[in-house]
């Protein structure tokens, strides 16, 4: 049987259709109105059973349509791209300056030490010249609170860049509560160009107050607005507007407000998340999304988004988009006590723990551990799936292992992360 990858497309404009590749990026116009007929009962029947007309052996020739073995062999390859990248989460503190309720983290005020740091930048400078790709994605606690520690590690890891020539992105996660105009531009000119930020709506500051109980969302939204004014050819970040919602958060002004603001401005996506219980005590105070009220309302704040024309970040495609940083073959989560972990998720869980720095400033790390995070299969429903180069079936690897959902499908994945 030879059926339709997920990674092959097809549309029809101006009286052709268009077949093209997202894997190999090839693309074919039909024209012809017999040949047009014969596609679309091959896309109708999901496939053809054998190579016996000079359309499918054409489709076949162009790699639009293949069999199971093929999409194997294909998505094989794809995967070991994975292989190339040494992907860094860093922790330089645990401590927040905010206290949200649904947070999961104790946020003891624990900042990496001076040996950690060292033990880190010396794993990168060895590590370095391996891999076609570096990224570190900086995470707390609160990150920015550590602003010195974040800027060193970045300037190594730029001058490193010179030296082997691998590509280099950084992100960070913060509340953005201190990301002023002055501390941003020191972080962007390190090589941290992509942010996600949250800004809960219209009940923000009693969903992600500071530990003293005040509010943060005017602070935070005069730090974005200053940003939105750096010159769109200078400062090519990307910022990501997460917004944790509640079944209470039916109020859409809230979008109108933020399209005013910033839907004009390409830099600015919003993310929509129901909120989860991952662990603590205070979110148990909070009425948490399940099921399908969690989908459904997910779904209608998606969708007003799309009305109104903001730029929305759910549903975004592209190469590994959709996998999970734990899913990674060489990736890790540096702690600021010195521990190494695969999920920022499940912080101290057994089958989480990857590795420790030792006395003596080594990496030590578990192969065991890490494979049980990197090794996933690719179902064979996955291969007609239009997110399979997305996703590889590698999106919430904690459902799997800690969790222990087998069952769990891509739709359950996409609405629960966190």
């Amino acid at each position: 049987m030879y059926i339709i990858p997920g990674y092959t497309n097809y549309y029809e404009k101006n009286g052709a259709i268009f077949v093209s590749s997202s894997l190999f990026q090839n693309e074919v116009k039909l024209t012809d109105p017999i040949v047009q007929t014969e596609f679309r009962s091959i896309v109708k029947s999901r496939g053809c059973k054998e190579l016996t007309t000079p359309l499918s052996k054409f489709l076949h020739e162009q790699e639009l349509i293949a069999n199971e073995t093929e999409i194997k062999l294909a998505l094989a390859r794809v995967k070991e791209l994975l292989e190339e990248t040494l992907l860094l989460t860093i922790m330089p503190t645990e401590g927040c300056n905010f206290r949200c309720p649904y947070c999961y983290e104790n946020h003891n005020p624990i900042s990496m030490t001076r040996q950690v740091l060292d033990a880190i930048q010396a794993y990168i400078s060895k590590q370095a010249s391996k891999y076609k790709s570096l990224q570190i994605n900086w995470f707390g606690g609160e990150p920015t609170l550590c602003r010195d520690t974040i800027l060193e590690t970045s300037q190594l890891v730029q001058s490193l860049q010179t030296q082997y020539h691998f590509q280099y992105a950084s992100n960070m996660t913060t509340n953005g509560y201190l990301l002023n105009t002055d501390y941003f531009k020191q972080f962007y000119n390190s090589g941290i160009t992509t942010y996600q930020i949250t800004l809960d709506g219209w009940n923000h500051d009693k969903t992600r107050p500071l530990a003293s109980g005040k509010g943060t969302l005017q602070t935070i939204l005069s730090n974005l607005v200053s940003l939105a004014t750096l010159p769109r050819d200078e400062y090519q970040f990307y910022i990501i507007i997460r917004h944790n919602i509640l079944p209470s958060d039916e109020d859409f002004s809230w979008y109108d407000y933020l399209y005013n603001l910033f839907g004009n401005d390409d830099r600015f996506s919003v993310l929509i998340r129901p909120v989860g219980d991952w662990g603590g005590e205070s979110v148990h105070s909070l009425n948490v999304l399940t099921g399908p009220d969690r989908d459904y309302l997910t779904l209608k704040h998606i969708e007003y988004l799309k009305k109104i024309g903001m730029q929305c970040e759910n549903g975004a495609k592209g190469l590994f988009s959709k996998i999970c940083c734990a899913s990674y073959p060489h990736s890790m989560v540096f702690r600021s006590n010195g521990k190494i972990e695969k999920c920022t998720v499940a912080l101290d869980h057994p089958l989480n723990q990857l590795g420790y720095i030792d006395s003596n400033n080594e990496i030590i790390l578990n192969d065991e551990i890490n494979k049980l995070w990197s090794l996933t299969q690719i179902k064979a429903e996955c291969h007609t799936c239009p997110d399979i180069l997305s996703c590889l079936n590698m999106q919430c690897q904690k459902a799997r292992i800690i969790d222990n959902r087998s069952d769990n499908s891509c739709s359950q994945v996409l609405s629960t992360i966190y």
